[in-house]
């Protein structure tokens, strides 16, 4: 009895040692999520120029102190960040084109996930960017929580730390630039164009 209890407790851990990384659960990367409220740029073409701005500790919407001492400072979260906006704007039907004359100009001044609590802790995801194409200027700003409508992790979900940190990042980021895409489609419906 004792050699079957102890092939089934070996059989059960050998499975475990592919999905365990020195002891941990590894996170995922961070993800580009689809836009949960699609809208249709029909094939207008931008030129996207991305910047790097993040100097403070805070952002507009949030009382939260950003960490600046994380994987998502440098070139890391700045790579991150202008892809994200390039994928959501072709996964909202528009086209990147470096000729193009509608500049769309993006000044990323946060960017950033916190955790709170002890016992019973929250995962925030925070983003903060300034967007600007032709006279529209607008910052667009998110502080996320876990559990939060459209958060892709749940208030009570089962994550590592670092899984559920990145994961909320995408989901803020995510819901920050869907906002910045409703934006962009009503700037060219008010000046006529085929949108």
């Amino acid at each position: 009895m004792k050699i079957v209890t102890g092939m089934i407790l070996l059989f059960l851990l050998s499975g475990c040692y592919s999905t365990l990384h020195y002891g941990y659960l590894p996170g995922g990367d961070y993800q580009y999520y689809s836009p949960l409220s699609p809208v249709d740029l029909r094939g207008e073409r931008f030129r996207l120029e991305v910047v790097d701005n993040r100097k403070g500790f805070e952002i507009s919407c949030s009382n939260l102190r950003m960490d600046r001492n994380t994987e998502l400072e440098g070139s890391t979260g700045f790579d991150y960040f202008s892809a994200y906006v390039r994928a959501m704007i072709e996964a909202n039907n528009g086209i990147i084109d470096q000729n193009s004359n509608n500049i769309i100009r993006v000044d990323l001044s946060g960017l950033s996930a916190e955790y709170q609590g002890v016992v019973y802790v929250r995962v925030y995801g925070l983003v903060e960017f300034h967007a600007a194409i032709g006279n529209f200027h607008k910052t667009y700003c998110s502080q996320m929580a876990d559990g939060d409508e459209g958060a892709p992790v749940g208030k009570y979900a089962f994550d590592t730390r670092k899984g559920a940190l990145r994961k909320m990042v995408s989901g803020s980021t995510r819901r920050a630039l869907e906002e910045f895409m409703r934006d962009l489609m009503e700037i060219h419906k008010k000046k006529g164009l085929h949108i």
